[in-house]
């Protein structure tokens, strides 16, 4: 079996492996024609496990050992599934990253060391935690979204109606529904500060606090920004009207917005874990 040679013979770094891994699952995920969400999310956990690992330089030391072929086997399993997977209706998309990382850890560590490597499982784990975090998310997102962009444009002078799940803007519909909820935005956040809380830890209770905070503020802030923006343009009589929409509100548009919830986040988070730096 070629994988075990690899592995076996040491012909790569084992480090190495995985980032192959990683590599893999980008290419397939893309192969696929995954959501664009996915595709960065994706990218942005195999960043965080990167960094973790970078530094260090595994060597597999129980070559015999029943842990080594159970993950061999498992990992195999894994590439085989992965090389099968055709489309996107296939939701194994979800977990082929977090077992490829589960098998490549038992082939490195037994059992009793897993722990010594839980925190890029871990990482790879918000990947199948993303959809469960989107429909647990969506009842508390939906009326917030709702009414605080009804709010933002009744602010701005629009005078919208509310009703159900739409606003009417001069008898124009806007329809609010559960993409626009921001449920996306804000796991990007809260996936962007797990990986920064496993690899550069905020030690102080109150600025873990604080990035809590801020982390939910900003992404609905940026969210409620980004719906304001669309409810402006479907509402008017411009004449690219149509080709805003559809930037904006597709996956490629609001990656955007999330990409400025993260870039927003990140800095307050390493100016509080920079002032904690210089206080010890």
């Amino acid at each position: 079996m070629l994988i075990s040679k690899i592995l076996e013979k040491n012909f790569f770094s084992y480090n190495l492996v995985i980032y192959l891994f990683l590599l893999w699952n980008t290419i397939k995920l893309f192969l696929i024609n995954s959501d664009p969400i996915i595709q960065v999310l994706n990218l942005l956990i195999s960043l965080g496990i990167y960094f973790i690992i970078e530094d260090q330089k595994f060597i597999i030391k129980k070559k015999k050992s029943f842990s080594f072929f159970l993950g061999l086997v498992l990992f195999s399993l894994t590439i085989i599934k992965s090389f099968l997977l055709s489309n996107a209706d296939d939701k194994y998309y979800y977990f082929n990253l977090p077992l490829g990382i589960l098998a490549l850890i038992v082939i490195l560590k037994p059992f009793n060391e897993f722990f010594y490597l839980r925190n890029i499982f871990l990482i790879s784990l918000l990947l199948p935690l993303r959809r469960l975090f989107f429909s647990a998310s969506i009842t508390f997102l939906m009326p917030l979204t709702k009414y605080l962009t009804w709010f933002v444009l009744f602010m701005l002078g629009v005078n919208p109606i509310l009703n159900d799940k739409n606003l009417f803007i001069d008898g124009v519909q806007v329809n609010i529904s559960e993409g626009c909820a921001g449920a996306d935005n804000l796991f990007f956040v809260i996936s962007t500060i797990t990986i920064y809380m496993l690899i550069f830890r905020l030690n102080f209770k109150n600025n873990i606090l604080f990035i809590s905070i801020s982390s939910i503020f900003v992404s609905v802030v940026i969210n409620i920004l980004r719906n304001t923006i669309i409810a402006l343009v479907v509402s008017s009589n411009k004449p690219y009207k149509d080709y805003l929409y559809h930037f904006l509100h597709d996956s490629y548009g609001s990656l955007i917005f999330a990409f400025i919830s993260v870039t927003t986040v990140s800095l307050i988070y390493f100016k509080l874990l920079d002032k904690e730096l210089k206080n010890h």
